[in-house]
């Protein structure tokens, strides 16, 4: 029995660890130039200004002001590859997890569902990803604005989805009491950082959709 613990404690403390090394890693590439034009810079703190956690969207994304530009487009297309990253890595260790057995019931029942939850999170991800590749492409063109609102409310949809799935992978562990293994502890330090992810790169969509209302 106190093997058996001692072995889940070595478990989650893998996994709260992966949740620093590689909760935010996955990164789009970055512009292979040195130099990186003050604008750009300025331009991405300006708009994770308005974002629910501005330092994670500065961390995140300014390293890429040069691949961004001054594009909204550009900067959502970073954001929203950043949180794919975010949630792969998520689901990964919610994968190790549930297979890895001496759970509680409960919490052995929360990481199967987070697990499913946090795929559909990909997906959802996967989706928006490619759609504002796409908006990027046609961006500036007059032609084409109609064709430009229409693909941002849809990865704002996937988006909000992506993060309702987030945050019902969360719900699953209320029912965990505090410390009781460390399973609540484990998932809310990996899970957590995926939903600010999320939340900032919603805020930059909802933003960019403001911007390109009719």
């Amino acid at each position: 029995m106190a093997r058996s613990r001692l072995s889940l404690s070595l478990l989650f403390a893998v996994l709260s660890c992966c949740c620093v090394a590689g909760g935010y890693a996955a990164r789009p590439a970055p512009s292979t130039s040195n130099v990186v034009d003050p604008a750009s810079a300025s331009f991405v703190k300006s708009q994770c200004a308005g974002t629910e956690y501005p330092a994670l969207c500065d961390s995140t994304l300014v390293p890429y002001a040069a691949t961004v530009g001054t594009s909204q487009a550009r900067l959502a297309w970073a954001a929203l590859t950043v949180t794919l990253g975010g949630a792969r890595n998520a689901t990964a260790a919610m994968k190790r997890m549930a297979a890895h057995g001496g759970l509680s019931p409960v919490a052995a029942e929360a990481a199967e569902d987070c697990v499913s939850m946090l795929g559909d999170a990909v997906d959802s991800l996967k989706q928006s990803v490619a759609a504002m590749a796409l908006v990027g492409e046609q961006e500036g063109r007059r032609e084409e604005a109609r064709k430009v609102r229409f693909e941002v409310d849809n990865v704002r949809t996937w988006a909000s989805a992506a993060l309702t799935d987030d945050n019902m992978c969360m719900e699953g562990f209320k029912g965990e009491a505090a410390g009781g293994g460390g399973a609540r502890e484990a998932v809310r330090g990996h899970v957590m950082g995926l939903v600010h992810l999320t939340a900032n790169a919603l805020g930059i969509i909802n933003a960019m959709s403001n911007h390109t209302q009719p």
